[in-house]
């Protein structure tokens, strides 16, 4: 390095030393007149009027020249010419022929101005101090004039390409006398040894020729920029940027907007031609090392340029403000006409005319001519077809998306709205009502703009400007600058984010990688890792970006690019606020197995956190607001948010809310498809689902099988296999969907046509209500077979687990508070019965009670209690009942009815017998729980109990059926042997007779309260009681026990039937009450037997012994 260094000062100190040598030689080739030189003997007749010969005199004859006398002017002599100017304006010559021919008096002055940055200028100055007659005075305004016209510009020229002029001999003059004197002198060097050249002769020939294209342009826009940009000085980076502006004006010159055009495509090209974005950046480029290793005589991009400056800001660097100025500036220029991109105009050279020719065509008939802007059009619709989801034969190349890509970018348009002419036009209106008050810059804009879609405020064009912008920045996040300023250490600790922000090893930008990092942020923000935790601001951006890409699926990359096809064929129609992901959520069995497992993962993701859901989002603010306001305020939401709104979507706001609520049952819907579609029921449940539960498919099918193992285990009384948690979720689930028919689609399927037929009352607009369970219910002996078994299923759930029931829990709120307020959910419905006949119940409640008692009653699968108390009791006595029942339809209380048999003989378990007992009285009270009576004397009760039918129903109706059973007016064998059935139990047991029991309470308290319940003891003793008189009974419990015990006669002649076996017969014996004659007649026969037997005996031996004798 050192070595290297020492040469490089070798050469520069070499070549100072030649150009010094060369400036000698010249001078002192040139202190004998121009006239007198051979190459310029046509001098001598062009100026044969001077009087002197000097060369100064030569050069003010020479000025005078037109330009066809000029171009006469041999190549040779307008070199010597040349040659001679350069000399005058040395210091050399000014020490030595200026200063002692010509201003000796003034010498002091004069040398003073050899340090001066700018020797003619300083000498120029000092002049005009001097007297109009002084002779040196002349002289200097004599040489300044046939200098160079703009020879204090040619410092750096002179210097760096002086030696390869003279060397080569392409001194040339300035023909069409413009104001850049050496663009002959460039022209004649560029075609001798363009490629010989230094470096820096290189570097000096391009900036030449860049002001040449400044000086053709300002020519040819001379007139348009008198008339619309005369407050800019001409040439300047001012005046171009003016005239840029106003290139559609419709009075500026075809000539000019040619020239804008071209100066553009030659900007994109080279930076540096536009002089004010060089010359302000200068020091940054050169500080931030922008040209990355390129020479200073090669041209560089103005994306590349632009590109680096942002990664310095971007990276935390700062730039001059004038830099950042033409920065914003040149942004602005590549958005507002896509030939000032090379990449554009390559890339996608056969794209433009297949896609976007009738904007090329508007941009030629505006402006008559080709050149004329576009302002952004042909840009947008590019961007339109490089979306994912257009046909692959409407969709730009690789190349030109990657060149798009590139654009984007480099203009960064994700910072500034504005920059984007076509969403500036759009969109200003939006933002002048919605975002007025927002800052500008950092994206605040553009996310104030993403709020508002599918607001009434936002308008179709700007939305879809703004997707377009979107749908790129999407797909790299550091195009969000908010999202990169936050989250830029996160993403490179956890997501291999790169470094910087324009990585320099980067040829296009990574749309493969791009996409990855948000999602990956995203599961870090909601990680249960604690060594894995992103800073707050992160945080909350990452939840902003996630929540404004939900919009679209064309903003969620992962899904889309697995979708596009599923898209076209499923959801090409679908274009409101988050309908293309509620499409493929609808859609999601038919869809491709990549498409369903990206659309899967991002349901999850959905269901966890509210804010990926956009269409709740928007319409459900004010409930969350009002009811989950704790949860909003909330980092983590974790699925609460849903929960919270699903819980109070039956609230009276929410109610009259539709749109709420018609998006939140609609996520309800799309959770049935999968379980992991609900968040906490995920997490309680996941490991429980793969034990039990591996082959289901949808959340209703794990639910209905995660319900059934929790069912057995409380049935056979053992510990729980599935944790508190998940049982909780399950109930949860469970209890959602007796909500609504609409979330079983099974249930629904079902029972299709008989929701038709029978349920018709029942449906609302557009779908069936919340009542249309109820109603089939109703219905169950009505129904088909599937619909049938489905509504069993449905039974034996809710009457399993009274906290699933969604109509008692709803009905009976109320009743539960005040009654039930400590119960286990549970077990509500046991509770509600002991208070249902309370005169302060309500009478809904109460119907909905009794109904539940009454489905109970038609199975005994739909009663918990019972199969836990009496399951040992029905394996023993009433199996052959259940082993030929059909799977999924009520026994219509058979098995009940042989408990109730047993219950008679007093054969039950204690516990059973207690079950048995409190079924008994609730049936006593409400002759509809008895499904046996309720058909076999369904006339009778019309009949001859339609009084006591239409009163509140307490007992009566049973009463009226065994009075008229006392009475023979029941004709109809089977009632009269159900009814004397009811009779006979309540020998068993009085509390079974709660008629009975109720008006000989006093007594029973009085006299009785020392004889253990059961086996009709304490009927005995109150039989007891009626014999003796010196014990007065209450007269109401007299007459009833009276007519009870005249009930029982007649009872035990109806239900009395030969017996089958010897074990019927014997257990008829000893139940009967004149079991002690039978015992007498069995003791006498067996007595008579003997006796018969030894006579007959004696008979008989007696002869066998006359026969043997």
């Amino acid at each position: 390095m050192g070595l290297r260094i020492v040469l490089l000062l070798l050469l520069s100190a070499g070549a100072t030393l030649a150009n010094s040598k060369n400036a000698d030689s010249s001078l002192a080739q040139l202190e004998n007149s121009l006239i007198d030189k051979p190459e310029c003997k046509e001098l001598r007749s062009l100026c044969a009027h001077i009087k002197q010969t000097d060369n100064i005199s030569v050069l003010e004859c020479v000025s005078t020249f037109s330009s066809s006398q000029l171009e006469a002017v041999p190549d040779k002599c307008q070199h010597a010419l040349w040659l001679q100017q350069r000399i005058i304006l040395s210091d050399r010559w000014v020490n030595d022929q200026l200063v002692p021919q010509h201003c000796s008096t003034q010498q002091q002055q004069l040398t003073s101005c050899l340090n001066a940055v700018n020797l003619w200028n300083c000498i120029h100055e000092r002049a005009m101090r001097m007297e109009h007659s002084n002779e040196c005075r002349a002289y200097i305004l004599r040489a300044i004039a046939v200098f160079f016209p703009d020879f204090d510009q040619l410092g750096d020229f002179l210097i760096g390409c002086g030696s390869q002029v003279e060397q080569l001999e392409c001194g040339r003059l300035n023909l069409e006398r413009r104001s850049m004197s050496q663009i002959e002198t460039v022209q004649c060097l560029q075609e001798t040894a363009a490629d010989s050249l230094d470096a820096r002769c290189k570097a000096e020939l391009s900036l030449m020729e860049q002001q040449r294209k400044d000086l053709e342009f300002f020519e040819a826009c001379g007139d348009d920029w008198r008339r619309l940009c005369g407050q800019e000085p001409a040439g300047t980076a001012a005046a171009f940027k003016c005239l840029v502006k106003n290139k559609a004006d419709p009075t500026m010159t075809r000539r000019c907007v040619e020239k804008i055009s071209q100066r553009d495509r030659e900007i994109g090209k080279d930076y540096r031609l536009s002089h004010g974005l060089a010359k302000a950046c200068k020091d940054d480029i050169k500080l931030y090392h922008c040209r990355r290793g390129v020479s200073e005589d090669k041209q560089v991009r103005l994306a590349q340029i632009l590109l680096c400056l942002e990664s310095v800001v971007k990276n935390g660097s700062l730039v001059s403000a004038e830099c950042q100025t033409e920065i914003n500036d040149h942004r602005h220029m590549l958005m507002h006409d896509y030939k000032l991109s090379p990449e554009i105009l390559s890339d996608c050279a056969d794209d433009i005319p297949k896609f976007c020719a009738d904007f090329d065509k508007a941009q030629a008939v505006r402006g008559n001519a080709i050149g004329n802007a576009d302002n952004g059009q042909v840009i947008h619709c590019l961007m339109e077809h490089a979306r994912s989801k257009r046909r692959k034969d409407r969709r730009v190349t690789a190349q030109c998306q990657r060149s798009l890509e590139k654009l984007i970018k480099a203009a960064d348009v994700g910072e500034d709205w504005r920059v984007d002419p076509v969403l500036r036009r759009a969109c200003k209106p939006v933002v002048d009502v919605a975002c007025r008050d927002t800052d500008a810059g950092e994206a605040r804009v553009m996310s104030c703009l993403m709020e508002r879609i599918g607001t009434p405020v936002m308008r179709p064009d700007c939305e879809q400007a703004l997707m377009l912008i979107q749908y790129f920045v999407a797909r790299d996040f550091k195009l969000d600058p908010q999202l990169y300023k936050h989250c830029h250490d996160d993403a490179i600790k956890y997501c291999r984010a790169k470094h910087v922000w324009d990585d320099v090893n980067d040829n296009q930008m990574d749309p493969e990688r791009g996409p990855l990092i948000l999602p990956c942020l995203h599961r870090i923000a909601y990680s249960d890792d604690t060594n894995l935790a992103l800073r707050k601001d992160c945080f909350k951006e990452v939840k902003r970006v996630m929540r404004q890409r939900a919009v679209s699926v064309d903003l969620i990359p992962e899904v889309e690019d697995e979708c596009i096809e599923d898209l076209s064929m499923f959801c090409y129609d679908r274009t409101q606020k988050g309908a293309e992901m509620d499409c493929l959520q609808t859609n999601l069995e038919k869809l491709s197995p990549a498409c369903k497992k990206a659309v899967t993962t991002y349901t999850e993701e959905e269901a966890e956190h509210i804010e990926l859901n956009p269409v709740i989002m928007s319409v459900c603010i004010n409930a969350m607001q009002t009811h989950c306001e704790h949860i909003l305020k909330g980092e983590r939401d974790n699925g609460d948010m849903m929960d919270c709104l699903i819980s109070h979507k039956n609230d009276a706001d929410l109610r009259q809310d539709l749109k709420c609520r018609a998006a939140i049952e609609h996520f309800q819907i799309i959770s049935l498809k999968n379980y992991h579609f609900t968040y906490k029921f995920k997490t309680a449940c996941r490991p429980h689902v793969t034990r039990f539960c591996a082959a289901s498919t949808t959340k209703n099918e794990v639910v209905a099988c995660l319900s059934e193992v929790m069912r057995n285990d409380t049935i056979r009384g053992q510990r729980h296999s599935i944790p508190k948690e998940c049982r909780q979720q399950v109930k949860a689930q469970l209890y959602q969907q007796r909500e609504s028919i609409l979330l079983d689609p099974k249930l629904a399927n079902a029972c299709k046509k008989e929701l038709e037929t029978f349920c018709g009352d029942e449906k609302g607009p557009g779908q069936v209500n919340n009542n249309a369970l109820e109603c089939l219910q109703t219905n169950t002996q009505r129904l088909g077979s599937s619909c049938h078994h489905a509504i069993f299923l449905v039974k034996r759930s809710q009457l399993s687990d009274s906290g699933t029931d969604f109509t008692l829990v709803n009905t009976c709120k109320e009743m539960t508070y005040k009654f039930c307020n400590n119960a286990d959910s549970e077990h509500l419905l046991d509770c509600l019965k002991s208070y249902k006949d309370d005169p302060l119940f309500d009478p809904r409640c109460h119907l909905v009670v009794v109904n539940r008692m009454i489905e109970q009653n038609t199975d005994y699968r739909f009663n918990p209690s019972l199969q836990l108390a009496c399951g040992k009791n029905i394996d023993r006595y009433c199996s052959h009942i259940v082993a030929t029942a059909q799977p999924n339809e009520e026994l219509n209380g058979m098995v009940i009815q042989c408990l109730k048999d047993k219950f008679r003989e007093s054969r039950l378990d204690y516990d059973c017998t207690q079950e048995m007992i409190k079924i008994l009285q609730e049936q006593a009270l409400n002759y509809k729980l008895n499904p046996l009576l309720q058909n076999f004397c369904k006339s009778e009760i019309e009949v001859l109990c339609k009084a006591n039918q239409q009163s509140r129903e307490h007992g009566m109706v049973e009463e009226c059926l065994k009075t008229a059973f006392l009475n023979h007016k029941i004709i109809n064998r089977d009632c009269r042997v159900e009814v004397a059935t009811l009779i006979a139990e309540a020998k068993a047991d009085i509390h079974v007779d709660p008629i009975l029991q109720e008006a000989c309470t006093v007594d029973l308290l009085r006299y009785c309260s020392n004889v253990q319940s059961g086996n009709g003891r304490k009927l005995r003793c109150l039989q007891v009681l009626l014999k003796d008189q010196s014990k007065a009974m209450d007269q109401d419990c007299r007459m009833k026990l009276q007519k009870r015990i005249e009930m029982f006669r007649n009872a035990d002649t109806v239900l009395a039937q030969p017996p089958e076996n010897m074990e019927e017969l014997v257990s008829q014996v000893v139940a009967s009450p004149a079991k002690r004659f039978f015992f007498i007649v069995l003791i006498f026969s067996i007595g008579m037997f003997f006796l018969m037997g030894i006579f007959l005996g004696r008979i008989t031996k007696r002869a066998i012994n006359i026969k043997n004798k």
